[in-house]
C-alpha cells in the first residue's frame, strides 16, 4: 500500500530541488509548496482517502533549496497523542538553537500505544516526509518515551539503514540480541566495528521509575555493548517515569548528540562527494577568509565522509583555520580518525590550538569516545607534562563528567582520575580537578585545594570512598550498586 500526505503537490518540490528555483511546475505554472510552520494533519491512504495516522509537524518557515534539513520523529507514550512528545522535541531543539535545521514531527498510534502493526504505516509516513521536504537522509533520528521508547528501540533495530540515532526515554522492553549467556567482550575497536558503522543509541531512565523498571534500559545498554554498538546511558537518581523529561541538561545533551550525528552507511550525494574532495585539497593552505565557509560546509555534511576535509584544515598553518576545524570536530561527529588527529594537536606549538584540541576532545569524551577519554585521563595524570596542558585535559574531563553527576558513572576512569588528582603536588591541577567535581557534588567533604597536606588527605579519602560507591573499585568495571 502506498501512502501519501493530504494536500501535497510533489511535482513542484522535485522541480525546486532539481534547480533551486521558485515553487513552479515544469511548465511554469505555480504549484502549492509543502506546508510549513507548526501544524496538524492526517496521513492518508490515496486509494481510499482514509486517514491512517494523525500527526503534528513543525517545518521551518523557509525551506532550503538542497536536501539539508534533518528529521526528528517523536513517539508518544501509552494513552497519549501526537502532541505527547513532539512539543518536547521542539522545545529541546529551540533551547539549543537547532530547531530551524529540522522537520520535527510526531504521530498518534492506531491504538492506545504503539504496536508492531503500526510499523508499516510509520515507515511509509517517514518515507513520504523525506520525499516531500528537503530532508538529508543521513540526518534522520527517532526519539521515544515509555511505550514510544520501546517503539523506537524495535523500529530502530529493525531499520538501521534509515536512522542515524535512536533515543529512548524509559523505553519498555525490546530485545536486541536475546539473552546474554555469561560475560562477553565487545568486538575490537576499529574502522569496521559496529561502533564506527552502525546506528548510535542514547538511553535515559530514572532509578525511581515504578512504571518501567530501570533494569530494562540497563539490559538494553548491556545487549548493545556486547554487540559492539556505541551507546550512551544517562540514569537519573530519584527520577520517576515522567520526571526524566524534566532534566533539560540531559535532554539538551541528547539533542546535541543527535545533531552531531550522520548516518554512517547512507552515502553522501555525488555533488557532496566532489565538493569534499575539492575541500580536502583547498583546506591545506587556504587562508581563514576562504577556509571558514568550506569548513562550515564540510561540517554540515559531517560524518566520516567529511573527515578528510576537516583533517586538511587541521593541518593548515593558519591558527584561525585550525581552531575553526577543531570547533567543527567538537560539534559534529566525524569519526575515530578525527579524534586521533585532535590528540596530535594537543602537542601543537600554539597554546590556543592545544587548548581548542583539548576542548573538542572533552566533547567527544562526554559522548563516550574511548580514544578521547583515555587520552585525557593519561594526560591529566602525567606529572611530567606542562601544568597548563594537564589543566586543559582536566577541563575536558570536566565536560565528560557533567551529565554523569545525575547518577550513572559508566566510564569510571573519568571520575576516578579527577578524584585522584585532588592529591596532586601541583596546586593548579588540584584546583582544576576540584572545580570539575564540585559543580555536581552535593557534598565536597570539606575539601579545598589549598588545605594543609594532612587535612587534604582526609577529605580526599572521603572523595575516594564516594567514587568507589558510585563508580565501583578503581580496578573493576564501573557499575552502579
Amino acid at each position: 500500500m502506498q501512502l501519501v500526505g493530504s494536500g501535497r503537490a510533489r511535482l513542484g518540490l522535485l522541480f525546486l530541488l532539481a534547480v533551486g528555483g521558485p515553487w513552479q511546475g515544469l511548465s511554469g505554472e505555480d504549484v502549492k509548496p509543502p506546508r510549513v510552520g507548526d501544524f496538524k494533519d492526517d496521513f492518508k491512504d490515496p486509494k481510499t482517502g482514509t486517514a491512517v495516522l494523525h500527526y503534528r509537524m513543525r517545518v521551518p518557515e523557509k525551506l532550503p533549496s538542497r536536501r539539508t534539513l534533518g528529521l526528528i520523529v517523536a513517539f508518544h507514550g501509552l494513552h497519549s497523542n501526537e502532541d505527547g512528545l513532539t512539543g518536547f522535541a521542539i522545545d529541546a531543539a529551540k533551547r539549543i538553537q537547532i530547531v530551524d535545521e529540522y522537520v520535527i514531527m510526531g504521530g498518534k498510534s492506531k491504538g492506545e500505544g504503539w504496536e508492531p502493526t503500526d510499523d508499516k504505516v510509520v515507515i511509509a509516513w517517514i518515507t513520504w516526509v523525506k520525499e516531500t521536504y528537503p530532508i538529508d537522509p543521513r540526518r534522520v533520528h527517532i526519539v521515544g518515551m515509555s511505550n514510544g521508547g520501546g517503539m523506537v528501540k524495535r523500529l530502530g533495530w529493525a531499520n538501521q539503514d534509515l536512522f542515524a540515532s535512536v533515543s529512548s526515554y524509559c523505553g519498555v522492553t525490546a530485545e536486541f540480541s536475546g539473552a546474554i549467556k555469561g560475560p562477553r567482550a565487545p568486538p575490537a575497536r576499529g574502522p569496521m566495528s559496529p561502533a564506527e558503522t552502525k546506528t548510535e543509541w542514547y538511553f535515559v531512565h530514572g532509578d525511581a521509575d515504578k512504571t518501567v523498571p530501570v533494569d530494562v534500559s540497563r539490559l538494553a545498554v548491556k545487549q548493545l555493548t556486547v554487540k559492539g554498538y556505541r551507546c550512551i546511558y544517562r540514569e537519573i537518581d530519584g527520577a520517576d517515569h515522567v520526571g526524566v523529561l524534566g532534566y533539560s541538561e540531559v535532554v539538551d545533551d541528547n539533542f546535541r548528540f543527535l545533531h552531531a550525528l550522520r548516518h554512517k552507511e547512507t552515502p553522501v550525494t555525488k555533488d557532496e562527494r566532489a565538493a569534499l574532495t575539492s575541500m580536502a585539497s583547498k583546506l591545506k593552505s587556504e587562508k581563514a577568509e576562504s577556509a571558514l565557509p568550506l569548513i562550515a560546509e564540510a561540517a554540515r555534511i559531517g560524518g566520516a565522509p567529511a573527515a578528510g576535509a576537516i583533517k586538511s584544515a587541521l593541518g593548515n598553518a593558519d591558527v584561525a583555520v585550525k581552531k575553526a576545524a577543531m570547533q567543527a570536530a567538537g560539534n559534529v561527529i566525524l569519526g575515530r580518525e578525527i579524534a586521533l588527529e585532535l590528540v596530535k594537536l594537543t602537542k601543537d606549538k600554539s597554546s590556543e590550538v592545544r587548548a581548542a584540541a583539548f576542548q573538542s576532545l572533552g566533547t567527544l569524551a562526554n559522548w563516550r569516545y574511548p580514544e578521547a577519554q583515555e587520552y585525557l585521563v593519561q594526560t591529566a595524570r602525567k606529572s611530567s607534562l606542562a601544568v597548563d596542558d594537564r589543566v586543559s585535559a582536566i577541563q575536558g574531563l570536566g565536560q565528560a563528567i557533567k551529565v554523569m553527576f545525575f547518577g550513572w558513572y559508566e566510564d569510571k576512569d573519568v571520575p576516578w582520575c579527577l578524584v585522584l588528582l585532588l592529591e596532586d603536588k601541583e596546586a593548579k591541577v588540584r584546583e582544576a580537578a576540584f572545580a570539575a567535581l564540585k559543580t555536581g557534588m552535593k557534598d565536597t567533604f570539606g575539601y579545598a585545594p589549598d588545605l594543609a597536606v594532612a587535612e587534604r588527605k582526609v577529605s580526599a579519602a572521603k572523595f575516594r570512598s564516594w567514587c568507589e560507591k558510585v563508580a565501583g573499585p578503581l580496578k573493576a568495571p564501573g557499575a552502579k550498586p
